[in-house]
């Protein structure tokens, strides 16, 4: 049985690494990384990666993430174009402007409220709708011509401008939004409450879902028989495809038999690594190396895993590691430890 463990944020910046990680024990991650082959690969977006493996992405073009979010998050985007608007904090640091995204913690009344003032402001080119709390998404009149980052590579950095011939224009209506925001009294409350303030929206993933026609494909191509993981997207996906999904669990069976997922994202890795929080992602990181990567590695080693795939994704690179059975047993090769590869491009 072949599996695959995604795991953004595993690869901080080069520079950061040795620091964060260099004192860890993490001996089955260091043994992946010894026996297995790798291919280091230019730095994705998990959400462009996730569209990627199910061939619905690619360079140079906005993924439909917004379309295959609402799909997993229950909702109905049928043939119409999708933009994500994500309710975000933006603050000024050192003459740069920051976003701050996936820990503003909005309620389902603060959503109500968000959608009650965007609503009216939204009609001439679109309808605004909100999804589960932190999502908000146009449904727009006509495609845009836009190319933006996911929160996940925009989010705790320099904010990053979009581009493509439209681009002009949604930043303008962003600041428009801006100013619509700031005057909310939800702010208002928020700030006296010693909370972030929702002050922008976050423009992505425009697309419709892809045709009917590709869903075969994509099951094919990605091979998967079952999904697990608490990404919205990654459950639009497994939806559109065809594919079962389950949620992600921490502790993972005692042992891994045909009905165990064949894909399975942890991103407990992936906030802390925007914030570059050591901390928590140290954490986190031995949290994996006990639980899931001890049992995968038994697996490796038993024969119950033919295979296993490592898909690390980084702001610098995205690295995949495959170890197949008789990767196993080739005694010579070193471990690997993270702290002293090379991710750098």
């Amino acid at each position: 049985m072949p599996f695959h463990l995604v795991l953004p944020g595993l690869l901080w910046p080069q520079k950061a690494l040795r620091d964060t990680a260099h004192d860890l024990l993490l001996p089955n991650l260091s043994w992946l990384l010894g026996r297995g082959r790798l291919d280091l690969q230019d730095p994705l977006p998990l959400e462009n990666w996730l569209c990627r493996e199910f061939g619905c992405y690619r360079d140079q073009q906005s993924p439909p993430a917004a379309a295959l979010r609402l799909l997993g998050e229950g909702g109905s985007p049928g043939a119409d174009i999708w933009l994500c608007a994500d309710p975000m904090h933006m603050r000024i640091e050192q003459g740069r402007a920051r976003l701050l995204g996936s820990d503003l913690a909005i309620s389902t009344a603060e959503m109500q409220q968000l959608a009650d003032a965007l609503i009216p402001f939204f009609t001439e080119i679109g309808a605004f709708q909100t999804g589960v709390p932190g999502h908000g998404y146009l449904r727009l009149n006509k495609m845009p011509r836009l190319l933006a980052k996911p929160p996940s590579a925009a989010a705790g950095r320099g904010t990053l401008l979009p581009a493509g011939e439209d681009a002009a224009l949604w930043m303008h209506l962003g600041n428009e939004a801006q100013m619509l925001l700031h005057a909310l009294p939800l702010n208002t409350r928020r700030e006296a409450a010693g909370r972030p303030r929702i002050n922008s929206l976050w423009f992505w993933g425009a697309g419709s879902l892809p045709a009917s026609t590709a869903t075969a494909t994509a099951a094919a191509v990605a091979g998967y028989q079952s999904m697990r993981g608490d990404q919205p997207l990654l459950k639009g996906l497994a939806k559109w495809a065809g594919i079962a999904h389950y949620p992600a669990v921490s502790n993972p069976p005692t042992s891994l038999g045909p009905r165990e997922p064949i894909l399975l994202l942890l991103d407990e890795l992936q906030q802390a690594a925007q914030t570059l929080d050591a901390g928590v992602w140290r954490d986190a990181i031995m949290g994996i190396e006990q639980g899931w990567l001890t049992r995968l590695c038994t697996a490796l080693r038993s024969g119950r895993l033919d295979s296993l795939r490592l898909t690390a994704l980084g702001d610098e690179a995205c690295l995949e590691v495959r170890v197949t059975r008789s990767d196993a047993m080739k005694f010579w090769r070193r471990p690997r430890p993270l702290h002293e590869m090379d991710f750098g491009q």
